[in-house]
């Protein structure tokens, strides 16, 4: 017991010692993940409007590419014009963004439209990251990401049994309601939020951009660590993408209702919420590639476990491993690569992981083909990349 007590006090010390900007940014994420109710949902949305499975692909393709594009400008704007800047920038453009996807009926707009949406969208992450990394020292990084997925999270636990009763009341209720949330994130950003570090001077320009990034992509091929970690992310993440990408489809086909499939992405937030900071308290004690292997291979076995789901007990199941592979690796991943950005680049190598994932993203869409290809079998396949990702990672 007294150890019990002793761990809850070292955990609230550390907690209350974080910079106050800290807390911003962790209530601006809970209000945006709260209200982050059309991506739970978008795949089974356009599946209702009557687009065929290979449109639903091609539109979950077209969001990877925009992903995959929109870390290069916000590793370059995080550097460049402020951190504070550049998280405004994309929320108010991917909240704005997001609404007009509700009313495009035209497969070729619909595509152009997701396309920027998911540029906008991942815009957002290097900067956050970077900012969090410029305010925190190394040795309170892990609880910072920690307390930033913690904000993520508790609005996931949620946000998605909300916009399930949302979905079924009227679609654009939910697409109205993410982008408010958003746009509240962007205004307390702006008052709120310091620019942080801005490591890259002169004016924009596109030889400057490419000139910039060419140095940081040339210091990134050198630093095998990373390189390694870039190639872990990228496989663990086709699997990890699954969830939200094709889990509202296949549940849909097992029988289960919209509210419940929103309580079932509800409860992989609630469980996040409630033992990931005590979690890793104690996970950050070990080694991280160690912990990392442990919650990749997790993640793909959880992927697989869903090709056995019938009823809501297998599924709750399935997404209870997921969660603790979650739990295990990503908090420590974050923190770990935060480690291995050296300053004068650090918003481009976050730029360089967000392209990671949003390639995993990209590649991961496929799954909506493949699964209508192989049906229940593809969660089998997409599971084996998170434990190959594990097998990267954990390689000495």
């Amino acid at each position: 017991m007294n150890s019990a007590i002793h761990s809850l006090k070292e955990l609230t010390i550390e907690i209350r010692s974080l910079p106050r900007p800290v807390f911003v940014l962790v209530l601006g994420q809970f209000l945006n993940r709260l209200g982050a109710f059309v991506f739970p949902f978008f795949g089974l949305f356009l599946k209702d409007k009557s687009f065929e499975m290979s449109e639903i692909a091609g539109v979950m393709a077209a969001l990877g590419a925009g992903h995959f594009l929109g870390p290069v400008a916000g590793g370059y704007l995080a550097d460049a014009i402020g951190r504070r800047n550049t998280i405004v920038l994309s929320l108010l453009s991917s909240g704005s963004s997001l609404l007009g996807l509700y009313f495009i009926d035209n497969y070729i707009l619909l595509l152009a439209l997701g396309a920027f949406y998911g540029f906008t969208v991942f815009v957002f992450g290097a900067p956050a990251s970077a900012l969090l990394t410029d305010l925190v020292p190394e040795e309170k990084r892990v609880m910072a990401f920690a307390l930033f997925r913690l904000a993520i999270n508790a609005g996931f636990a949620a946000g998605p049994a909300l916009a399930g009763f949302l979905y079924l009341k009227a679609p654009i209720l939910i697409f109205l309601g993410d982008a408010l949330t958003t746009f509240a994130f962007a205004g307390l950003a702006f008052f709120y939020l310091p620019h942080g570090l801005r490591t890259i001077e002169g004016n924009a320009s596109w030889s400057s951009v490419l000139a910039n990034w060419v140095t940081a992509v040339a210091d990134a091929s050198r630093n095998l660590a990373f390189r390694r970690f870039l190639m872990a992310v990228l496989l663990m993440g086709i699997s990890f993408s699954q969830i939200f990408t094709l889990l509202a489809i296949f549940a849909a086909d097992r029988g289960l209702a919209p509210a419940s499939y929103g309580l079932l992405m509800g409860l992989n937030g609630a469980i996040i919420m409630l033992i990931e900071i005590p979690a890793v308290q104690w996970l950050k004690r070990l080694g991280p590639k160690r912990v990392l292997m442990c919650g990749y291979a997790l993640i793909g076995i959880g992927c697989g476990l869903f090709s056995l789901a019938e009823t809501l007990f297998g599924f709750v199941a399935a997404m209870v491993v997921f969660t603790v592979g979650e739990i295990i690796a990503l908090p420590i991943g974050m923190a770990y690569s935060s480690g291995l950005a050296p300053e004068a680049y650090r918003g481009r190598y976050f730029g360089l992981r967000g392209m990671t994932w949003a390639l995993s993203n990209l590649l991961a869409s496929g799954g909506v083909w493949l699964y209508g290809e192989m049906g229940a079998s593809w969660w089998l396949l997409a599971g084996v990349f998170g434990i190959a990702g594990a097998c990267v990672i954990g390689r000495k």
